[in-house]
């Protein structure tokens, strides 16, 4: 099962990426994130570590992930897993005039035999997260912070 949504942004890459390569914020614009955090030594980058913690449907879920493509501006990948599953998530950022599309891309990989049968049913209510998360992105660096709480 595969989930890609994209949203116009009236900011610059650059000042989009700010937001997405910023761990800190994450717990802002993705509600079902309670805690995002990166777990390894060194800047964020490419094999960093990151926790990451969902409330997805009243279920707490702790996520190990891995940074898998660091393209400042442009691209963000992300490799992580739980025992039901395992996903490859990735933001990108293209330029269109004056402002950025960002397409946040992420196939999710059923490992449990629960979750293979329950993926398909799923998939409306993975989109629906997803666009929430990237309205929610586009809130953050448009109008602030604030925007997203008030929301």
């Amino acid at each position: 099962m595969r989930v890609v949504e994209s949203v116009v942004i009236d900011r610059s890459p650059a000042e989009i990426w700010k937001v997405v390569s910023d761990p800190d914020t994450h717990t802002d614009w993705r509600p079902a994130v309670v805690e995002f955090r990166q777990v390894s030594e060194g800047r964020l980058g490419v094999g960093a570590r990151i926790r990451e913690v969902l409330d997805w449907r009243g279920r707490k879920i702790v996520i190990d992930d891995v940074v898998t493509a660091f393209e400042p501006a442009r691209r963000l990948g992300l490799h992580g897993g739980w025992k039901a599953a395992d996903f490859d998530v990735e933001f990108r950022l293209e330029p269109a005039g004056e402002t950025t599309v960002v397409t946040m891309d992420w196939p999710l990989h059923p490992k449990s035999s629960l979750m293979k049968l329950a993926a398909p049913f799923m998939g409306g209510a993975m989109r629906k997260a997803t666009k929430e998360e990237l309205e929610l992105l586009k809130a953050y660096v448009e109008r602030g912070p604030e925007a997203v709480r008030q929301e």
